[in-house]
């Protein structure tokens, strides 16, 4: 019989993200005997979850790359995943480990017999999509299903993609029997956000405002990336200001050319769908783009396609070095001085 546990979530996890980033501190590692554990039924980040769960699963399928990230970087290979064909242009990291990894179906419909083929003693997933087939889901194995959203609120704030998935992270850790090395990673997202911003503030960039765009294959129309989104919490910490401040449900908003216009001291940074083969001109062949202040002063670059705008710490890192070194790649602009004076 397999050895289980209440559902459950390490509570001194919960508390390391959060308390490291409102102190800029990075707290000692401490010993897994030594940490306590609640009831997943008080954590925000959880809608639905089997009663019991194994206290150390090692065959876990995942059903959304936020998991197969955060899985990988908790060093362990998942059983299997959807959509194992996009993982590499997508997100990329350890992909050398999940070239071998089975596929189960889309992140839309899963396929519950791929799933039950591999025996798996853990399948994570999220609510909004897998809620319907919880039930299904947990008579194959135990199931957590977190809810993955930029609109909730973690200790009465108003949060963004970042702290929820750093929440969600830690929860994963600890059910996972991995808390320390969770407790690693969220070391290493921190030193490097600290170190990306010195990067900004050594080059006079601390409040750079800038879009962070992402191609949809549309003529001249694009996601942005809003205020608490991943790339909204990321440059939050980096102390520069990402446009548009207006936080949305998806954390994403729709805009064109023309919304440029009449923000001068607004830099692009352009999310490629294509390879490096297609370069940033043929992508601005709009009318409207070439009367963009930006694009006149040479303040619109593109950003590597495969970093991931939901993912976790490891996509937050990744995406922090991609915004730093995009942003000291241009120059500051004349307007964008003079916007600067001005505060």
């Amino acid at each position: 019989m397999k050895q289980t546990l209440r559902a459950t979530v390490c509570a001194a996890c919960l508390a390391f993200s959060c308390s490291a980033s409102a102190a800029g501190v990075t707290p000692a590692p401490r010993d897994t005997a030594t940490l306590a554990c609640t009831s997943l039924s008080a954590n925000p980040t959880v809608t639905q979850a089997s009663d019991a769960l194994p206290a150390h699963p090692k065959r876990i399928v995942v059903l959304e790359f936020l998991f197969a990230e955060a899985l990988l970087s908790l060093d362990v290979t998942p059983a299997g995943m959807v959509d194992t064909a996009f993982y590499p242009s997508w997100i990329g990291y350890g992909v050398e480990r999940m070239q071998s990894v089975p596929d189960v179906g889309t992140r839309q419909e899963p396929s519950l017999e791929a799933i039950a083929a591999l025996e798996p003693d853990l399948i994570i997933g999220v609510g909004f999509r897998h809620a319907p087939i919880f039930s299904a889901l947990q008579s194959i194995a135990p199931t957590v299903l977190f809810q993955f959203s930029p609109e909730m609120k973690l200790d009465g704030a108003q949060a963004t993609q970042l702290e929820w998935a750093r929440r969600i992270f830690d929860t994963i850790g600890c059910i996972t029997g991995r808390t320390v090395q969770a407790q690693a990673i969220e070391r290493q997202l921190d030193e490097g956000l600290a170190r990306d911003a010195k990067r900004l503030a050594d080059a006079g960039r601390t409040h750079a405002d800038f879009a962070l765009l992402q191609e949809l294959g549309l003529p001249d129309r694009y996601w942005a990336y809003t205020s608490n989104s991943m790339a909204g919490g990321v440059a939050r910490k980096l102390g520069v200001t990402l446009w548009p401040s207006k936080p949305t449900r998806e954390g994403t908003t729709y805009l064109t050319s023309e919304d440029f216009l009449k923000r001068p001291q607004t830099s692009v940074l352009l999310t490629s769908a294509t390879g490096p083969e297609v370069k940033l001109d043929a992508k601005l062949d709009s009318p409207v783009w070439r009367f963009v202040p930006a694009r006149r002063e040479g303040r619109v670059t593109l950003v590597e396609r495969n970093v991931w705008g939901f993912g976790g710490p490891m996509s937050a890192l990744k995406l922090s070095h991609a915004m730093t070194d995009a942003l000291l790649s241009m120059p500051a602009g004349a307007s964008q001085l003079e916007a600067s004076k001005s505060r």
